[in-house]
């Protein structure tokens, strides 16, 4: 066996950084250490709500990004359908796309989480940057379903969910900020809830508030309301719809509001909408219960900034939604 030959003292050095290397290399492919982390990193943060829906697998799961993340009380959704108390939960994940989404679901199926006996409706609330490759935030790493990356030639990825360390150092970084830190130091000694309460204490739901969100990841999120849908990220969505389907699991697909636009999806208008609508139309065809009809007027007062409702807003939408999700069980029972 060959062994690297080192000057006096740094043969030691460079074992004990490679010993270290991996111990944190082993240590992220952990659900607990990410899970105690989630006052820290985003991830961390999803992490906390995977483990909520695996521990209590609710009746009806909303999934999406940060606009579903603000924007949908499943207290009140559920309230509105007189359903029990607990029966929704919101998996909003800020930033996330649709590769995310699908990983996180394939998740709960491989546990026998979706259909009869857990999870019996999703409601996807889609928007443009579900279907960009930006995943700045290393969402990826942990929750990307191997299988399904490798299949698609998504090799960069998949790599990234071996090796993690490599994969998520741009979101390690983040801890020369004194402030993030100071967190991760107490999160390594002590439980601490994310900003806006653990998974269990608003069932997902945070609401919004101007001073906490992350305006790079919004920058983000509106540059990419105008790119067509990423031709690697687009067939996630297909996958997420077959695997529910094949599932048992009920399909509704939402849009949620905005300040200043319609998402391209209903935008009968601009031509950069015309791949948006295709996706809408083939979603009716595979049989998707698309709720694009409008709900309510929502004005500047309901928004915390041009793309998230404010909990005053999100408190009209998730009863709107509730009343909509009504009338389509009413249909089908019909």
């Amino acid at each position: 066996m060959f062994l690297p030959r080192f000057p006096p003292g740094l043969g030691a050095a460079f074992w004990t950084a490679a010993t270290i290397l991996v111990f944190v290399e082993a240590a992220m492919h952990s659900d607990q250490l990410v899970h105690q982390y989630r006052a820290v990193f985003a991830a961390g943060r999803a992490m906390d709500k995977i483990v909520y829906v695996e521990k209590q697998s609710p009746q009806i799961l909303f999934l999406g990004n940060s606009r579903v993340d603000n924007g949908i009380d499943p207290k009140t959704v559920t309230q509105t359908m007189r359903l029990k108390p607990n029966s929704g939960f919101n998996l909003g994940v800020p930033g996330a796309n649709m590769i995310i989404y699908h990983g996180m679901l394939t998740r709960f199926a491989q546990q026998g989480l979706l259909g009869a006996s857990g999870i019996r409706s999703v409601v996807i609330g889609l928007d443009e940057s579900a279907f960009q490759a930006d995943d700045s935030l290393g969402y990826s790493v942990f929750f990307a379903d191997r299988s399904a990356l490798l299949n698609a030639a998504q090799y960069r990825i998949w790599l990234g969910t071996w090796a993690r360390l490599w994969a998520y150092s741009g979101n390690l970084r983040q801890l020369h900020e004194p402030e993030k830190l100071l967190r991760f130091l107490s999160a390594s000694v002590s439980e601490i809830e994310p900003v806006g309460g653990g998974a269990a204490q608003h069932l997902g739901y945070r609401a919004g508030f101007g001073g906490g969100q992350n305006q790079v990841q919004l920058q983000v999120q509106e540059a990419g309301s105008r790119q067509p849908p990423d031709q690697d990220v687009l067939p996630f969505l297909w996958l997420t719809i077959d695997l529910l389907k094949q599932n048992g699991v009920q399909v509704y697909v939402t849009f949620l509001p905005m300040l200043n636009r319609k998402p391209l999806f209903l935008d009968k208008v601009l031509p950069e909408a015309i791949p948006y609508r295709n996706v809408l139309s083939e979603l009716k065809v595979r049989g998707v219960e698309v709720l694009d009809q409008p709900m309510e007027v929502f004005k500047h007062a309901d928004f915390i900034n041009v793309g998230h409702l404010n909990d005053h807003g999100a408190q009209r939408f998730s009863t709107a939604l509730g009343r909509q999700l009504v009338s389509q069980l009413a249909i089908r029972a019909n």
